[in-house]
């Protein structure tokens, strides 16, 4: 259906990736190859490769939705059409294939955040499931699971210390079988150090992912693909995301981390952008 061969070969997947309106959808596809190609070139790899990423939409947003209307409307009249990347379908309803014009192809699997009663971040790869929020991390854990997902806990900037810290701590604690995931995240400043909760989840069995985690800003299209993960297996393009949720169920499949963490002053300064846009937006549900 795809029109790719099924190949052995580097594979390269980012997890925790957002797409926002403002957002350039042209350079958001554009950078995804480029970052992901940037990795297999430093590593001096095989530069044949295959790429993934996990659109972890979240609330009303379903930018997944939005690539599979595009495909069954007409693309050019649809809005926020890309002159050189095209949408197909896979034999799955939670994959598609972005390809542009000079036959780079980027798999696009479906995804979810969610937000605890604890007030913690989960993720849910490779499914388009509407999942309830506000329920306790458990509960919302075990409900991924039982739609045949990915459940992901990624870190977010103060959100795993105090209260929330020893939920973590006790859900780490309390785990018999490592059946969900922890993800770093490119927005965490490189002068903090590794979270604690990452070696203590892996002495466990409780691999960690990466994911880029873009946020509110248009400038933050160009970070696709850019803090992820590389290994090596073989991607069916009709079943992306069949084969993704295979090769993170099987942990004898070495998966590595890449890429660089924040620098201090783009952190600090992206914190304090992103609190004025949430007090602005406050003030403008006010208004209303």
């Amino acid at each position: 259906m795809t029109g790719i061969e099924s190949r052995s070969g580097n594979i390269l997947f980012d997890v925790h990736v957002h797409i926002y309106d403002c957002f350039s959808l042209q350079n958001f596809f554009d950078s995804a190859i480029k970052n992901f190609k940037k990795e297999i070139r430093k590593n001096g790899i095989d530069a044949d490769f295959q790429a993934i990423i996990v659109l972890t939409d979240w609330l009303k947003e379903n930018w997944f939705q939005y690539f599979i209307d595009s495909i069954e409307k007409n693309k050019t009249s649809y809005p926020k059409t890309i002159e050189n990347w095209s949408f197909h379908r896979t034999k799955e309803n939670i994959s598609l294939v972005a390809r542009r014009t000079d036959g780079e192809n980027i798999f696009i699997v479906a995804g979810k955040k969610i937000i605890t009663a604890e007030n913690l971040e989960v993720l849910a790869l490779a499914t388009n499931m509407a999942f309830e929020v506000g329920l306790p991390l458990v509960a919302i854990l075990d409900q991924i699971k039982q739609h045949d997902a990915i459940p992901v806990i990624p870190w977010a900037v103060g959100k795993w210390i105090g209260k929330r810290g020893r939920v973590i701590k006790n859900l780490l604690d309390n785990t018999a079988e490592p059946d969900f995931f922890l993800c770093d995240n490119g927005n965490r400043p490189n002068i903090w150090p590794r979270p604690t909760f990452f070696d203590y989840a892996e002495k466990k069995g409780i691999r960690v992912l990466a994911g880029s985690d873009a946020l509110h800003f248009a400038s933050e299209a160009y970070r696709v693909g850019s803090f992820a993960n590389l290994t090596h297996g073989t991607i069916d393009p009709d079943y992306p995301a069949m084969d993704l949720k295979k090769m993170l169920r099987n942990p004898k499949i070495r998966i590595r981390t890449y890429g660089k963490l924040e620098k201090p002053v783009r952190f600090f300064r992206n914190q304090l952008a992103m609190q004025l846009l949430k007090r602005k937006n406050r003030q403008k549900l006010i208004g209303r």
